[in-house]
């Protein structure tokens, strides 16, 4: 597939010394410690978005948490329609769980993917490309990874108790957020309530339209309760409830696809999430101990109460994992070992009663690493047993073995190469939960009644070169400089017949790889009160016969996307900051325009009110009229993203 506007390494290396105005961090001091460790998150390793950068962004929905990383994108105007991409692989196709709770499939049709986090409990995300035999089943993409905050995070040093207020103003939907956090902490134990809610109208897009069934009421309640570092022991347990309510068009077109028709009637829906974890950790003065232990129970609900229609998926299970680390001669060794467990009941209720089908999986893994002086290499595997109920008369049973390995050679000091190689399976598929619900007695499977299904697989590949180097030239600043290649191949996708709509004749596998392959660039430098970050992205998403996709649940094209990042804090009350965000044209099989988005943000932190800190920020400065690249298009009509977007937030700390 052909894309217009690439921009090269030639550009990244003659931006990567500009000093950096990002948007600065809303409600915490940027210190220069801050900023050299998030200029130190490099290509070739996981990703991880911190609190802090999730709080410049002031992010009120999931398409905000992934703003300054290009390998992410967000397809879908609407929030109930908004779906992940990792390099151009959907969501449905990532490991995506929230505090160790596993997310599951989509409920009905695009609807009850993730999406129903407040970005305020976030302490940080992670990021990953390649998937490690300890990351859990389900990654043929790739894994995200969230993590909300504790009492203790929250806490100041020598404080016991707290409280935060925050709110905020949005002109483009005419919404208003707010919330609030209680915490304290006695001895080593914290707890944190937190209440928050979102309230906001049909948005207004680019040069004055208005997106219709946008509007939205989310409510948002939090508990954990933590016991940290107890004679080498912690514990977190944890209790969400979620609700998005709107008025959307059910299905077809103007639901997740196109511009809706005026015309349309609309159902309340109402979709929920209820996740409980347990964590459990046991960390002595030892090298053979490092014990993780993690329980959940998720469940998330669709309810249209207007067409009385409930679809559910319970995912409940939980893993253990100890790492432990030893040296023989000059070879130091590194392993984690454990087992994990998932379960996800998806329940379609009907008028002769719930139709329930389960997918189970038990994984063993083992994930080693040895390092030799320049030299360290990543070896893994994991074999997971599966079983899977597809309709009444069907269940898929197996094993499989996901090997993994990698190299990392330090060329000289700060730049090293380094490959990957892994593999991944799953279970389950592309088609929601409501829609599996049809499946019937006479449904075939690959073309014969009780017919035998492989699970979808995936094989990732990805080298390049990253640098890193602190005191480069002050003893304050760093930079980091990295370009990978990858390819990442899907095979054996779980799809049905006819594609469309709720009937299912045949459940089969696709016989057509899906392949993602391209290449990702990233600068940085900072030097306190400067930063700024390059990154760049460019993959080709297609078929195995090189056609271009754009598919629901599975894959979507995006044309190559530049973020340039950049914050300066100008003193103890002022910060600013600048983000361009410029996405290149697709001209082949899918079609999408070019776009380029400004963002300015201002932060301020008045001396004379203490812990009270104010933000304001312009979103598409210029009023860009755009679309997001991996939405979905019915006929020639796409929903079309924010237009100019003043923001207005306070936070304050008791």
């Amino acid at each position: 597939m052909r894309k217009k506007g690439v921009l090269g390494l030639s550009l990244v290396a003659s931006l990567c010394l500009i000093p950096r105005v990002v948007l600065a961090d809303a409600f915490v001091t940027l210190e220069s410690v801050t900023l050299l460790e998030e200029s130190l998150s490099g290509i070739g390793e996981a990703k991880v978005i911190s609190k802090e950068s999730l709080e410049k962004n002031q992010a009120k929905e999931m398409k905000e948490v992934f703003k300054n990383e290009p390998s992410i994108s967000v397809g879908g105007g609407a929030r109930n329609a908004q779906r992940v991409y990792l390099r151009g692989i959907e969501g449905t196709n990532l490991n995506i769980t929230i505090d160790g709770a596993k997310q599951g499939g989509s409920l009905f049709q695009h609807m009850g993917d993730v999406g129903s986090i407040d970005p305020s409990l976030l302490k940080s995300v992670e990021v990953s490309t390649i998937a490690g035999a300890d990351k859990g089943n389900g990654a043929l993409g790739g894994s995200i990874a969230f993590e909300t905050v504790d009492a203790q995070d929250l806490l100041t040093e020598g404080q016991e108790l707290g409280a935060t207020l925050r709110g905020g103003y949005y002109s483009a939907s005419k919404g208003v957020r707010g919330g609030t956090s209680l915490y304290g902490k006695s001895g080593h134990v914290g707890i944190l309530f937190d209440v928050s809610g979102l309230n906001q109208h049909d948005y207004r897009t680019g040069e004055g339209g208005d997106a219709d069934n946008t509007a939205v009421k989310d409510r948002n309640y939090f508990f954990k309760a933590s016991l940290l570092d107890y004679y080498d022991h912690s514990l977190k347990l944890g209790a969400t409830h979620t609700t998005n309510d709107g008025h959307y068009i059910a299905g077809s077109s103007g639901s997740d696809m196109g511009v809706p028709n005026p015309n349309t009637p609309t159902s309340h829906i109402l979709t929920t999430r209820d996740t409980y974890t347990l964590d459990y950790r046991y960390n002595p003065a030892s090298e053979w101990i490092d014990l993780k232990t993690n329980l959940y129970y998720n469940d998330r609900n669709y309810d249209n109460q207007t067409n009385n229609t409930d679809v559910t998926s319970e995912n409940y299970g939980g893993n253990i994992k100890n790492s432990f680390g030893f040296a023989t001669g000059a070879l130091n060794h590194f392993y984690s070992v454990g087992m994990d467990y998932d379960i996800e009941d998806g329940v379609t209720q009907t008028t002769s009663g719930d139709i329930t089908n389960t997918s189970k999986t038990l994984g063993a893994f083992v994930q080693g690493s040895s390092n030799y002086k320049i030299a360290t290499l990543r070896y893994g595997v994991r074999l997971d047993e599966y079983s899977i109920e597809y309709g009444p008369s069907n269940e898929v049973t197996g094993h499989e073995f996901s090997p993994n390995v990698g190299l990392d050679v330090e060329l000289f000091e700060g730049l090293n190469a380094f490959s990957n190689y892994s593999e991944s399976m799953k279970i389950g598929s592309v088609i929601p939960v409501q829609w599996l619900s049809n499946a019937t007695a006479t449904t075939t499977f690959n073309g014969t009644l009780n017919g035998d299904l492989e699970p979808e697989s995936s094989k990732q590949i990805e080298g390049g070169l990253r640098y890193k180097n602190r005191s480069l030239f002050s003893d304050s600043d760093s930079m980091t400089l990295g370009m990978s290649l990858f390819k990442t191949t899907i095979s054996d996708l779980i799809r049905k017949n006819p594609a469309g709509g709720p009937t299912i004749s045949n459940i089969y596998n696709s016989d057509v790889d899906i392949i993602s392959k391209g290449y990702e660039l990233k600068a940085s430098y900072a030097l306190a009160p400067f930063k700024t970050s390059l990154s760049f992205l460019h993959a080709n998403v297609e078929d195995e016969n090189g056609v271009a996709i754009l598919e629901r649940r599975v894959a979507g094209s995006v044309g190559d996307t530049f973020v340039w990042d950049n914050s300066w804090r100008i003193n103890p009350e002022f910060a600013l900051g600048y983000t361009l965000t410029s996405v290149g044209k697709m001209d082949d099989e899918i079609e999408r325009g070019s776009y380029v988005v400004h963002d300015l943000s201002l932060e301020y932190t008045p001396a004379s009110i203490k812990n009270l800190t104010l933000y304001f920020a312009i979103n598409n400065l210029f009023d860009k009229e755009y679309y997001a690249q991996t939405s979905i298009e019915s006929g020639d009509t796409l929903v079309e993203e924010a237009g100019r977007d003043f923001r207005a937030s306070f936070k304050y700390v008791f």
